[in-house]
């Protein structure tokens, strides 16, 4: 049985393409522009072909001679133009730069004219510009030839133990006959559907029953002091996850590195036990510009994660416990880079290069490994007329989001033929 093939663009340091191999995918070349990601993409995947430069520089004929395929022969392009111009985590700028490279994206799809597309970013971007920039982009979907269905995809619904929100868009070509809104996985934990659960609501404890726990996710990794590295496994591995992110290893241990603190800092994290935050600090310990913050400002700053609780959504500044949820649930000291990564659900084995610095982003920046592979497994079921899963309105809870662009009722007419070959229903996610 041939193989599915698929191109990674804006791969930051592999995130996407781990979760295509697990996938059953070859990736036929990857793209990024910032150098340490390049070298930890080409450590991890030396057998990929990499583009190292400016996307807005690169011809779609550069990428299909390099990737030696010709038009239209590709299963999936993928990937995640940089999200900070369109992210909810701090500051939003509509005429950030950063915010055009999905117009290159699109560029690029237009030259490889693949079977499908997909394009990942941040929630923020779907009210951005009061939609602007959403529109824009299921515009440019259509414009090439493609349906297109959106949603938000909470990565601890797919085995990633973190609370990490990402919009997704899927997009198939128009001759496939494959109607907007496949390609989207079923959630594989937890006990609702895609769209149930929204960003910056609260989420009750019955509704993340299922979800890998920071004990789980970072349990077996050794203590380590802050600036100090540890490069062996104390001990076995204790449940399925851990298992499966030291299969392949022995004892070496790589990239587990806390970040060095400040004594005021360390002062902080000591005087904070289990799921406490900034709110249970002694005024004295609190930085001169918190003392008089509301207590609904700030509410996650200085936060000291549970062993039971599900990890928040890992950023380039987890280093820092003023960022957020990054302090380490019994020892005194921010998570370290291999714990970041875990909690992302990169395999131990992926080994990240560069400064320390480097690697924070690399951590901070990726897709969600496990994300990706529940993604391109369905995009495969798509492709072989065997999917069992459509979406039908994934912003049910979200009326301010507009979904009138899919057009469901096109749906029926290959559901007959999805389920022949299946030989399983199909089964709608409201």
């Amino acid at each position: 049985m041939p193989r599915f093939t698929a191109i990674d663009l804006f791969s930051g340091a592999g995130g996407i393409s781990i979760g295509l191999h697990a996938a059953g995918f070859d990736v036929l070349l990857a793209s990024d522009w910032d150098a340490a990601s390049a070298r930890t993409h080409r450590r991890n995947f030396p057998e990929s072909p990499f583009i190292e430069g400016d996307i807005r520089e690169v011809s779609g004929r550069k990428i299909l001679s390099k990737a030696r395929i010709a038009p239209r022969e590709l299963d999936l392009l993928i990937g995640g133009p940089p999200c900070q111009g369109f992210s909810i985590i701090g500051a939003r700028v509509v005429h950030d730069e950063r915010n055009d490279l999905f117009r290159d994206f699109l560029r690029i799809a237009d030259a490889l004219k693949p079977k499908c597309i997909v394009i990942e970013n941040v929630p923020g971007l779907a009210t951005l510009a009061r939609g602007a920039i959403l529109k824009e982009i299921l515009d440019g979907f259509r414009r090439l030839g493609y349906t297109v269905g959106f949603a938000e995809l909470l990565a601890a619904q797919y085995g990633v133990p973190q609370m990490r929100w990402r919009m997704v868009f899927v997009g198939f070509r128009k001759d496939l006959d494959i109607a907007p809104g496949m390609g989207f996985p079923k959630p594989t934990h937890g006990r609702r559907g895609i769209g149930e659960l929204i960003p910056n609501c609260t989420i009750p404890p019955q509704d993340m029953a299922g979800f890998i726990t920071a004990r789980e996710a970072i349990g077996d990794l050794p203590a380590v002091e802050p600036g100090e590295i540890v490069s062996i496994y104390p001990g076995q591995p204790q449940c399925a996850y851990q298992h499966e992110m030291r299969a392949g290893l022995d004892t070496e241990l790589f990239n587990h590195y806390a970040p060095k603190l400040s004594p005021q800092n360390m002062a902080r994290i000591a005087a904070l036990k289990q799921g406490q935050n900034w709110r249970d600090l002694p005024l004295e310990l609190l930085p001169e510009g918190m003392r008089r913050a509301l207590r609904k400002d700030h509410t996650r700053r200085y936060s000291r994660m549970s062993w039971n609780g599900v990890p928040r959504s890992i950023i380039t500044r987890f280093r820092d416990p003023k960022s957020g949820e990054y302090t380490h649930p019994d020892q005194q000291r921010t998570i370290s880079i291999r714990e970041a990564a875990r909690i992302q659900s990169f395999p131990d084995r992926f080994a990240f290069e560069g400064s320390y610095s480097e690697q924070y982003d690399q951590v901070g920046n990726a897709v969600p490994p496990k994300l990706a592979q529940a993604i391109a497994r369905e995009v495969q079921r798509c492709l072989t007329g065997t999917a069992t899963y459509r979406l039908e309105n994934a912003f049910a809870r979200r009326p301010s989001i507009s979904q009138t662009s899919l057009a469901f009722d096109a749906l029926e007419e290959i559901a007959p033929v999805a389920r022949a070959r299946s030989r399983q229903p199909l089964d709608v996610a409201r």
